[in-house]
């Protein structure tokens, strides 16, 4: 998927763990910031995304090694990412703002595996086997299906948001059609913008 479509879409499951959790607004933050960069730390693997153009030193060995959509689209790197951030939630001295941070991550990760395992490339849930997996019925990159796919996952985090900080609003159909209807603007405009 396009780094914008992983962004959506890890802020749409950093939305369902704010209002999964109940969590407050600030510490809300921390979460939505925090599935950003998991939703763009899978393709540090990969010199060209955007994490990678910031992270070389990082990105050319992994790429070398592993290649792209290698070990750090797998079952392993998750569980890795999981075991990492329920480390940092257990440890006492961070600071809360810190771990609503780390589930964010969580969270952001795994919408970013999700989100290749529906495309024609796959993942490789069981690296190190090169065998990649994949939805029986997938999207190719930059279509416009993927285009349709960023405005659902949208509108499901101004839902999702919505519903944990704003909930009044969802019984007003007028404030909500007005709030879809303004938020369409925006995505149109930008897919008009954009080639497909």
């Amino acid at each position: 998927m396009m780094v914008a479509t992983h962004l959506v879409a890890g802020l749409c499951a950093g939305a369902g763990v704010v209002a999964w959790l109940q969590v407050p607004l600030l510490p809300a933050s921390w979460v939505l910031g925090g599935a950003l960069v998991g939703a763009l730390l899978p393709d540090i693997d990969h010199p060209k995304s955007w994490l990678g153009r910031r992270l070389p030193f990082i990105a050319l060995p992994l790429a070398a090694i592993f290649g792209h959509r290698g070990i750090t689209h797998s079952l392993l790197a998750l569980v890795g990412v999981v075991w990492a951030m329920y480390q940092v939630l257990l440890h006492g001295a961070l600071e809360q703002h810190w771990r609503m941070a780390a589930l964010g991550v969580g969270a952001g990760y795994l919408s970013h595996l999700l989100g290749d395992f529906a495309t024609h490339g796959g993942v490789p849930w069981l690296w190190p086997l090169k065998r990649r997996f994949s939805l029986p019925l997938t999207f190719r990159t930059g279509t416009w299906f993927e285009h349709l796919l960023f405005f659902v996952l949208g509108l499901g985090t101004v839902y999702l948001l919505t519903l944990r900080f704003a909930p009044w609003m969802l019984h007003d159909l007028q404030a909500l059609a007005q709030l879809l209807r303004h938020y369409g603007q925006l995505v149109l405009a930008d897919a008009l913008r954009t080639p497909l």
